[in-house]
């Protein structure tokens, strides 16, 4: 079996379809693992569906589509309008696009970058709450400049989750705004755009105001670079304990080629391509991380990265590495799946030549050795600590990697 054909039958890569009733229809919505909600349509997601109101000629701005569902309403009630549909998960996008496809829907389609979208040209923005305040003020930000003047956003979530204050934020934004109703402990709102209100602080900064990005420095193996980054990105402000741990123990060998796999910002990339790495690719499925990620690899000027949006391994499905890092996600919007760590064990072993390795960093209380032992020849714990141990997996027997270790110290030995 091919490894692409051996990844396709991983669980994680399945993709599934269910009918799903909203308001008075039934949508077909095509879906997978890695998606928030991904085997069913939310409560925030059904409340919005409900409770938006829109014209037969509106234009409508859908922030946080997901598999879709939701926008093939709002396209329905649209007819003579039109839906543009986004979400931070590229694989989101991917299956939003495939559910508008098998509604029939032609007045809707989805966009990577609302960011892009030209000021003031939205009647309607409907936006279900992301996880973390600052990537949802940065939506309402986002949704703030693409309505008309007395253009209308709507907006849901759990109540425990925060989706009062969102309520808050938007209203204190646009000018107008109330809480609409109620249901399975989410809350729905509405704001209207009112010209001349003041801009709350928070809307300016750094990250949430539409075009701008957060910037810090970072030492990353011994190197500084400067680092753009975006609210939504795992551990956007700083660099984060665990690939601290892993950079603390990376070691990259003249002329390898190198994955990271989850790459955020970029961190373990860009320290493999400044270590003389011959190729490093970066992956995420987020898409503002590989945004931040391309203009990282661009203002450290290296030509030897390349940053691509991909659902797990796909993107890359044809390469091979010698060194795959990964520092594996365990949350799939705001709750806890290790769907896309299993799917990145699974795919990494596929993508290694036959001397690389597999460096995974996890937190203490995550146990990853099984599923590695199921797929590599080799699994060892090489560093660990009270919060963080580092796996290493390769497919060969532990007697030629320690030779493939010794051979290559000798090689890189000044002459």
């Amino acid at each position: 079996m091919s490894a692409t054909r051996e990844r396709d039958q991983h669980p994680y890569y399945r993709e599934a379809t269910f009918d799903a009733p909203l308001r008075g229809g039934t949508v077909r919505v095509v879906t997978k693992p890695g998606i928030a909600d991904w085997e069913r349509v939310s409560p925030a997601a059904t409340l919005l569906a409900e409770a938006a109101l829109t014209t037969p000629d509106a234009r409508i701005l859908h922030l946080g589509c997901g598999h879709g569902a939701l926008g093939v309403v709002l396209a329905r009630g649209a007819a003579r309008g039109g839906v543009l549909m986004s979400d931070a998960n590229y694989t989101a996008t991917t299956m939003a696009a495939r559910t508008v496809a098998a509604n029939g829907i032609t007045n809707a389609s989805v966009a990577d970058d609302p960011a892009t979208i030209e000021p003031g040209t939205f009647d309607v923005a409907v936006l279900e709450a992301p996880p973390g305040r600052k990537f949802a003020r940065r939506w309402l930000a986002l949704a703030h400049a693409a309505l008309k003047p007395g253009g209308q956003l709507y907006l849901a979530g759990p109540k425990a989750e925060g989706i009062e204050s969102l309520i808050g934020d938007a209203r204190a934004l646009l000018g107008q705004g109330a809480t609409l109703a109620y249901r399975d402990h989410n809350r729905i709102g509405v704001a209207t755009k009112v010209e001349g209100v003041a801009t709350p602080p928070w809307a300016t900064e750094p990250g949430i105001a539409p075009g701008t990005w957060r910037e810090f420095g970072a030492k990353l193996a011994g190197e500084s670079f400067g680092i753009a980054s975006l609210p939504g990105i795992f551990s956007f402000d700083r660099l984060d304990d665990g690939t601290a741990f892993l950079l603390a123990h990376l070691r990259v060998r003249p002329g390898e080629r190198v994955l990271d796999l989850g790459c955020g910002w970029g961190a373990l990339g860009l320290a493999a391509a400044r270590a003389g790495a011959w190729q490093v690719d970066l992956l995420d499925s987020s898409l503002p991380a590989i945004a931040a990620t391309r203009r990282n690899i661009a203002a450290a000027g290296l030509a030897n990265a390349r940053a691509l949006p991909s659902d797990a391994t796909s993107a890359v499905a044809s390469e091979r590495y010698d060194l795959i890092v990964t520092n594996p996600p365990f949350h799939a919007g705001k709750g806890v799946s290790y769907d896309a760590a299993g799917a990145f064990i699974a795919g990494a072993r596929e993508l290694l030549t036959s001397r690389g390795r597999l460096l995974l960093v996890a937190n203490a209380f995550i146990r990853y050795e099984r599923a590695m032992r199921e797929r590599y020849a080799t699994v060892e714990i090489v560093a660990e600590d009270q919060r963080y141990h580092l796996l290493q997996g390769s497919l060969r027997a532990k007697r030629e990697s320690i030779e493939i270790e010794e051979e290559s110290e000798r090689t890189e030995l000044p002459g």
